[in-house]
């Protein structure tokens, strides 16, 4: 796991590599490498910075293959590398390491872009084809890691894991985007190829994209869920209980292999749950298990975790968070991350992270899990909207919505208010609109008032319509799509890269993406109950408590902590922040929302967070 940079431009630059590195030091901590060319009056910088995982003596990069005639610098882990150097070397490719980048580089030299389906894992990669003049920029098919690049002036081109290590370059954009704010402030994240920096673009998962001579290609996916619609299983639950275990079980030891100890995020939820135990199925020894305990009792699970780690007799490692160490910890978390994102989860999973460096370099995690098996309560409302839709809209508006607006504000976890509020005031007759609205923080009404520019808020992704006829799988695909990489895997990428730990979602796996995808929704929510199968197939392995217990969010009691210790800060940027100058939110609009949220007349904890979040991060990364 590590953290790449580099450019294609017309001048020769040693000094700018070194800089966009020092941005990205804390994803490779074990070492650096540099490389530089040239090519027809193009000058190539790549640079690396390295945590070693696999081969630890080898695999220093930026790598060459043979000839030369090829380069990479490369984030990630390839878990069948072992399987896809067999093949490479029948084919008369010779290896100097044992790493999985030289298996990169040469299945890339073998089959060019077409062969990146076949990369089972987690990557983002530059390569450099010195004879032919071309920079391929690729991704995986999950986006559980981050590649940016930027067009320079003369045609050349910039590229990094991180959007911050772009900024380090003279003649990166600085300008603040319009439509990359207005999406960060609906989704509390950005969406591809949009970031918050006009001129500054995030390749899609499953995307590459080609530079040659001045021009950069559109992206072009190499694998999209259409290739996954659902098939008619031929076997009965039972059956595809005990075939999704093997399935899981495959996953689990392929993203064990490293020679470094791994260990595992434990929250207590069913998918860590289930990734602790195949993990320690397939250890001789106990593994380490991480999780976090909360002094609100609210938001804690920690018994849950402890009760699995028990369990599974795992060697299990608990830290408790008073409310003063997550406050004190704020202005760290949010220098670590690469870019603005609203999820305030991301405060806890940085201490958790923080928590796992300190003993191992690599942690298996449950993400994905929900937006495969249907594991968020969102899912459950749509099948309530069908019965919704029902009623006549004079009598919800005039009824329902009149009393469910007034309804008192609570704090709790997803309160009652909260959900009811979500449900009938940011209703839409269209699913995936409507689907898009409830996991909104900032509404599409409220959009328009705080960034008055925006034209056309909140467009949706459209992979899922692969799944027209299953309304379940277009929602799990919506959010495979958006969610997922936007705000989840990027909160853990950049909570642990910023502690040198390296977090495998082996749930994400190639093989269980496909496998879930190709099942019909009946297999993932039924009767009410979410994740059917994938329940299913853990009974005999987790007590059933573990398994059937509800869903609960990594969450902090933000509402709360904005009317009180944060809000002299929150009032502090609203009276002069360098967010105003660019003339694209409107102040006004925020000051309202503080006020009525002080007084509990609404909660706006989200958008104002954000507006926190977005402070920090120019006053570190947009100095003026």
């Amino acid at each position: 796991m590590c953290g790449i940079v580099g450019y294609v431009q017309r001048e020769r630059d040693l000094e700018t590599v070194h800089l966009m590195m020092k941005r990205v030091r804390h994803r490779g901590p074990d070492g650096a490498g540099e490389w530089f060319s040239e090519r027809e009056g193009w000058h190539v910088g790549l640079g690396h910075r390295r945590l070693s995982v696999i081969d630890l003596k080898g695999g220093h990069q930026p790598m060459a293959n043979e000839d030369g005639s090829l380069v990479i610098t490369y984030n990630g882990e390839i878990y069948n590398f072992a399987a896809l150097r067999s093949r490479l070397e029948e084919q008369q490719h010779g290896f100097s390491t044992k790493s999985d980048t030289e298996v990169v580089i040469h299945h890339f030299e073998q089959h060019g872009p077409s062969g990146l389906t076949d990369l089972n894992g987690m990557f983002a990669f530059a390569i450099w084809n010195q004879d032919t003049g071309e920079l391929t920029l690729a991704r995986d098919r999950a986006g559980i890691k981050p590649l940016y690049f930027a067009a320079l002036p003369e045609g050349g081109i910039l590229f990094a894991s991180e959007l911050s290590a772009l900024l380090a370059h003279p003649a990166c954009p600085t300008k603040l985007s319009v439509e990359g704010l207005a999406q960060y402030f609906f989704s509390d994240y950005g969406r591809p190829p949009d970031t918050v920096i006009d001129g500054i673009s995030r390749l899609a998962p499953g995307e590459y994209i080609v530079w040659r001579d001045g021009v950069i290609s559109e992206g072009r996916r190499f694998w999209n869920l259409r290739e996954a619609r659902p098939r008619a299983p031929l076997m009965g639950q039972g059956e595809l209980a005990f075939e999704l275990w093997d399935c899981l079980s495959r996953a689990v030891k392929r993203q064990l292999v490293a020679d470094v100890p791994v260990g595992v995020f434990l929250s207590g939820g069913i998918d860590s749950s289930v990734v602790a135990a195949l993990a320690q199925a397939h250890s001789a020894r106990p593994i380490r298990t991480f999780s976090i305990a909360f002094e609100d009792s609210g938001f804690d699970e920690s018994a849950h975790a402890r009760a699995v780690a028990g369990f599974l007799k795992t060697q299990h490692t608990e830290e408790v968070l008073t409310e003063s160490l997550l406050l004190t910890t704020i202005d760290a978390a949010l220098s670590a991350l690469d870019e603005p994102l609203g999820d305030p989860s991301f405060l806890p999973t940085y201490l958790l992270s923080k928590l796992a460096a300190q003993h191992v370099k690599v942690v298996l995690g449950g993400d994905g899990g929900d937006e495969l098996w249907a594991g968020y309560p969102t899912y459950r409302a749509h099948g309530y909207a069908l019965l919704y839709q029902n009623i006549p809209s004079v009598l919800r508006k005039l009824l329902i919505d009149k009393a469910v607006a007034r309804l008192p504000v609570n704090d709790g976890y997803q309160s009652f208010e909260w959900k009811a509020k979500r449900f009938a005031l940011r209703w839409d007759n269209d699913l995936l609109a409507r689907h898009l609205r409830w996991m909104s923080s900032t509404d599409l009404p409220d959009l328009k008032l705080a960034v008055p520019q925006l034209r056309e808020p909140a467009r949706a992704e459209r992979d899922q319509l692969a799944f027209a006829s299953d309304q379940l799988n277009s929602l799990l695909a919506l959010d495979f799509t958006t969610y997922l990489p936007g705000s989840v895997l990027t909160k853990v990428d950049r909570a642990s890269m910023a502690h040198g730990l390296e977090v495998r979602p082996p749930l994400l796996d190639n093989e269980l993406i496909d496998y879930a995808f190709g099942l019909p929704s009946r297999f993932k929510l039924r009767d009410g109950t979410g994740k059917y199968l994938f329940k299913l197939a853990a009974r005999s392995h987790l007590p059933e408590n573990i398994i059937h217990r509800p869903k609960k969010g990594f969450a902090i009691p933000l509402a709360r902590w904005l009317r009180g210790p944060l809000a002299t800060r929150l009032n502090g940027i609203l009276e002069d922040s360098p967010v105003w100058n660019a003339g694209i939110l409107k102040r006004n609009t925020f000051v309202a929302w503080q006020r009525s949220h002080q007084s509990r007349r609404e909660d706006r904890s989200r958008p104002l967070w954000a507006l926190l979040v977005l402070d920090a991060w120019m006053r570190k990364n947009l100095p003026s």
